[in-house]
């Protein structure tokens, strides 16, 4: 615990913020319903852009802003262990705090305009601490990736923000949704820009390749982004505008296409990484279009509290891979295996991590992942917004999701934890300021669990589906047969990234050569025409200016004679 008295302010600066939003927002959590009290909602929202705090919080988000600031405190105490010798710690460790200083503007705030500076204020934080060992040259990619996939997407959500504003009159969240269930509406538009924005943040396809190359940064860095703000801000910011396009189709159907196939997408890459880390991260990707999903299929409310579980058992795997790296080297399937016996802290609370990511009972993780699917299934009749066909259909694809969850969580546990052990390395126990954390988040993945729904028949069933999953892995290792099904992973992730390095570049060349083109030809004919007519009339005028007195006196007589002539005839 030496780290920590060193780095003592940072952990106390974090944990005093967590304490304020605690007191803040422990009594929000209760309100009644998805929205919160309208009641307790500021009366008169401002009709002009502004910065004005307009500090409102309903229940989901006092969720979202209790889980930012609990698992940001627990980053900043295990990261005094893990990275704690770092000579630019300070800085990494002041960019926590304001890194959950943006978050709770995203989730704190009715006013749009102070969420959109939340929400670029932790595009800038990302970018900084994936890119915090700036000397490779796998940090600075990542971190400039994931800047520009993420800006150009938040174009969305800025057009969304004047959208709102000019069709309702107000930049006010609430105002605007008083509005719209009086009946003003520009929902379709609205809808698409929104799902513009979350598909960037919260790492959607197409705009879903960030999230794996961010994984050059620190690991607990990697643990906040992917539990508790970076990707929540965009299933929050779709769960809290959702009565703003909750009635068009052509949103929720496109929401439910993307989620579907973002899903299917991550979790079968997932399955074939051969490095922890990076199919944690695919793994990731999928869990939120699980959210997507449910908030699609008309149950915001069911994606937020999967986005709650997720956050704690995803924030639980990924410091756990921090201490299976530090003990180990690396983060390469390959490095790992017989950990069970010399790690049996970090091996138990994997092992609930992995649990509930499989969505295995009694862990959270079954019962929000079970809600997903009862909303998914329930959109079926037709009344949620989607068409019934494309609510089964993306039941089919969730239920298969669940199963490749179910197998890849086997597997990875397997392979870290069961595989043959390389030869000749001493492996201990990370140290305390590191499992703590672990040991806390553990804890909450069973205790979250408390007075969460169980939907009996498409309970019983996901249940069945994740059974399954493990199961097949588990015979497949029993039987002697490989676990590494790594075609390359997938093909190279299906050279998705293909579009990002080279057509997209291509076209964007052939577009440059076009206007440049179109500038050339036509834009500067005009000042060059100009140029050719000046410089005629000053060659004609050069004519005149002979320096011949008797010249110039010549045609002055002459001009005078005409002038003369001209009025005799016109009088």
């Amino acid at each position: 615990m030496r780290s920590l008295g060193r780095h003592w302010v940072y952990v106390a600066l974090t944990a005093a913020l967590a304490v304020a939003v605690a007191i803040w927002a422990i009594p929000k959590v209760d309100d009644h319903g998805f929205f919160g009290a309208l009641a307790a909602a500021p009366s008169s929202p401002p009709p002009l852009p502004s910065l004005s705090p307009d500090l409102f919080l309903v229940p989901a988000a006092a969720q979202i802003a209790l889980l930012a600031v609990g698992i940001g405190l627990l980053v900043q105490i295990y990261s005094t262990a893990y990275l704690g010798h770092h000579p630019r710690y300070r800085s990494y460790a002041l960019i926590i705090v304001l890194f959950l200083g943006a978050m709770l503007a995203v989730v704190g705030t009715s006013n749009l305009w102070v969420l959109l500076v939340g929400w670029e204020v932790m595009g800038l934080c990302s970018y900084l601490l994936i890119g915090h060992e700036w000397q490779t040259g796998e940090a600075r990619a990542g971190a400039a990736k994931a800047f520009l996939v993420t800006r150009i997407a938040d174009l969305g959500l800025v057009l969304a923000i004047l959208v709102i504003g000019e069709t309702y009159g107000t930049y006010d969240i609430i105002g605007a949704e008083l509005a719209a269930a009086d009946g003003a509406r520009s929902s379709t538009a609205i809808g698409l820009l929104v799902l513009v924005a979350v598909m960037g943040k919260s790492a959607q396809f197409p705009l879903h390749t960030w999230l794996p190359d961010a994984m050059p940064g620190p690991t607990p860095i990697t643990a906040l982004i992917h539990a508790a703000t970076m990707v929540a801000a965009g299933v929050y910011l779709a769960a809290r505008l959702f009565p703003l396009y909750a009635d068009s189709e052509v949103v929720l159907t496109a929401m439910a296409v993307v989620a579907g196939i973002t899903m299917l997408l991550g979790a079968l890459l997932a399955l074939v990484q051969t490095d922890l880390k990076r199919a944690l991260a695919w793994s990731t990707v999928s869990q939120l279009a699980f959210m997507f999903a449910a908030i699609a299929t008309g149950d915001p409310e069911a994606g937020t509290d999967h986005l709650l579980s997720h956050g704690v058992f995803k924030a639980l795997l990924f410091l756990g891979c921090g201490c299976l790296m530090r003990a180990v080297g690396s983060s390469a399937l390959s490095a790992m295996g017989g950990l069970r016996d010399r790690m049996p802290t970090t091996f138990v609370t994997m092992t609930i991590g992995f649990a509930a990511l499989a969505g295995i009972i009694p862990t959270v993780g079954f019962f929000t992942k079970d809600s997903v699917l009862h909303a998914v299934f329930e959109a079926g009749d037709g009344d949620q917004g989607v068409a019934g066909p494309v609510a089964y259909v993306l039941l089919v694809v969730a239920l298969v999701t669940s199963f490749l969850t179910a197998a890849y969580a086997t597997r990875l546990w397997v392979l870290a934890f069961f595989a043959p052990a390389p030869d000749g390395r001493a492996v201990h126990e990370a140290p305390r300021a590191m499992v703590g954390p672990l040991v806390v988040l553990a804890v909450a993945t069973f205790a979250l669990s408390i007075g969460q729904p169980f939907h009996h028949g498409i309970g019983v069933l996901g249940t069945l589906v994740a059974l399954g999953g493990v199961g097949v892995v588990l015979w497949r290792w029993h039987s002697g047969s490989a676990l590494d099904w790594s075609p390359r992973p997938l093909a190279a992730e299906l050279g998705i990234d293909r579009a990002y390095d080279h057509w997209i570049p291509s076209a964007a060349r052939m577009a440059s050569r076009g206007v440049i083109n179109v500038d050339s030809d036509a834009v500067d004919a005009y000042p060059r025409g100009s140029a050719v007519l000046s410089d005629a009339v000053s060659k004609g005028l050069s004519l005149v200016q002979s320096r011949n007195v008797q010249r110039y006196a010549t045609v002055i007589a002459i001009g005078v004679v005409l002038l003369t002539v001209a009025a005799v005839v016109w009088s």
